[in-house]
């Protein structure tokens, strides 16, 4: 798939120019975001998750300029700042969080549109299903820019994508650790889906902790849903499978390779979603309480989903996203959590979104 991206990249760049001068355009955009998330989980004594709350404002500004090369072919340079506070922090000395320096080509080819990001650039361009195995919401939330490249392809029954996320340097205490993540999805017919998400996590080295640890997970999936040529906006039933490679170099050079399925149906009307997604399987990340050779926790260093994946876990959720204008959209949800030792604890969801 990548050699694809690279080869219809390369024959974008290397069509002629058209007769007239290449068009160029001033552009802008800004992303505004608060965000309010809570999580109770006093019911369990915080065992899996712990309670806690995340009330945080984000504005990420960019200017810059874009170029037509020709009628099919556009490419854009963008830079900008992202600004967060957390809501009664009581500083502003970390206000500026992240550059934000991207490039973006985008192409229409005869059978589909191909688009491409380097730089730092936001996750929200990401388009791709990752369930809570992969990425948990308080990982959206808090890492919301990816540093690297993003390419993707769109067919009219087809949509395809691979990102390259750096994530650390190697240096005294910080270790080198890069993500591959990737999905897709093949619209078979009108109301069925099949596709996948996979995600390569490479959690190499640091000087006080010299081992590597590997941490992968694929999740082929089916998709079924009956809502078309109903009121219904969505009325599914989506069952998938993981397979997860999981090594710590420095222990043993045996990996454990837990496997699981999930079951997810879904309802939607009038913008109001009640999901339920059932786990059942193996434990998907067997070294989230384990401590590196540094006595530093591995937990959210190395896993980016809800850790409760683990034999059993159901989710249900209750959500109310409403587009509220053209550029203004409202995330109202409750979360509840069970696990195999009983109810875990709920979390409560509020964000505004306000992006152009």
């Amino acid at each position: 798939m990548r050699r694809i991206f690279c080869i219809l990249l390369l024959a974008a760049l290397a069509l002629p120019a058209a007769a007239q001068p290449a068009r160029f355009n001033w552009e802008y955009g800004a992303d505004f975001r608060y965000i309010f998330d809570n999580r109770e989980f006093a019911y369990s004594n915080d065992a899996i998750i712990p309670s806690g709350t995340m009330h945080t404002i984000v504005l990420a500004p960019t200017v810059g300029f874009s170029v037509e090369q020709s009628p099919r072919v556009r490419h854009r340079l963008m830079a900008g700042v992202e600004f967060a506070h957390d809501m009664g922090s009581h500083t502003w000395t970390d206000f500026a969080r992240e550059p934000i320096i991207y490039y973006n080509a985008h192409v229409r080819a005869r059978r589909g549109t191909f688009d491409a990001f380097a730089g730092v650039f936001s996750r929200n361009n990401v388009e791709g299903a990752y369930g809570e195995a992969f990425f948990s919401g308080m990982f959206r939330n808090s890492d919301r820019n990816i540093e690297g490249v993003l390419l993707k392809w769109r067919a009219e029954r087809f949509y395809a994508e691979i990102a390259f996320d750096w994530m650390g340097q190697y240096g005294p205490q910080t270790r080198e650790r890069f993500q591959v993540f990737s999905a897709g999805r093949w619209q078979a017919s009108e109301w069925f889906q099949l596709g996948w998400s996979g995600s390569f996590y490479h959690y190499a080295c640091s000087e006080i902790a010299p081992n590597v640890v590997d941490n992968h997970l694929l999740q082929p999936w089916a998709k079924a849903d009956f809502s078309r040529r109903t009121r219904w906006q969505e009325l599914s039933v989506q069952a998938g499978l993981y397979v997860a490679y999981q090594l710590d170099r420095g222990r043993s050079m045996q990996p454990d390779i837990p496997c699981g399925g999930e079951l997810k149906l879904t309802a939607k009307r009038w913008n109001v979603m009640l999901q339920n997604t059932t786990y059942a399987g193996g434990n998907l990340m067997p070294f989230f309480r384990d401590l590196d050779p540094a006595g530093i926790p591995y937990a959210t260093n190395l896993y980016f989903g809800t850790p409760c994946f683990d034999k059993f876990f159901n989710l249900s959720e209750l959500a109310w996203t409403p587009q509220i204008a053209r550029y203004v959209s409202l995330r109202l949800a409750a979360r509840f959590y069970v696990s195999g030792q009983g109810f875990l604890g709920w979390q409560q969801i509020a964000s505004l979104r306000f992006v152009i």
